[in-house]
């Protein structure tokens, strides 16, 4: 699967609305305060979610649904960062990565839909690349684990519609 063929079926099941409408549902004002959740309690949201995620601790992430599909292994991985979560899939061989941090195949995936598209904040318009901000809402992490899990079982699930090679 080349990156344009997945951005092709990341718009088929709305992707990028669906990525945009969850960073303006979970936007905290930024506090001052880099408190995103203890590893506990995210990967207690992703046991609600039911999923076994497995925590790295040299980068702060969390890997989850990790499955061959395609001949590509593909997984979920939640970022904590100092002030933010990063959300991802990734599609891997040995051969090829496709897949990248939701903000960017959302931006790029509208993008190939339409040329012309633009997200700018110049004009009073949205960022280009948001993320959900959950702040130190644990309600509003536990909003942003579940709604990752259920992006990366949709987009596996339209993986697996695809015709193999």
């Amino acid at each position: 699967m080349t990156e344009t063929d997945f951005l092709s079926l990341l718009n088929r099941i709305d992707f990028p609305r669906r990525y945009w409408e969850l960073c303006d549902r979970v936007h905290s004002t930024p506090s001052g305060h880099a408190n995103l959740g203890r590893k506990a309690d995210i990967l207690a949201a992703f046991a609600e979610a039911g999923v076994t995620a497995r925590y790295d601790s040299r980068d702060r992430s969390f890997e989850f649904e990790e499955e061959l599909i395609g001949g590509l292994t593909w997984s979920g991985l939640f970022v904590k960062q100092r002030h933010g979560v990063e959300l991802m899939i990734f599609g891997t061989s040995k051969d090829a990565t496709v897949g990248s941090n939701f903000a960017v195949l959302a931006y790029n995936a509208k993008r190939l839909a339409d040329p012309d598209f633009e997200r700018s904040p110049f004009g009073g318009g949205p960022p280009p690349y948001p993320r959900p901000a959950p702040g130190s809402d644990a309600a509003a992490m536990r909003e942003v684990v579940k709604q990752h899990v259920d992006l990366v079982r949709m987009i596996k699930d339209e993986l697996r519609q695809q015709p193999t090679a």
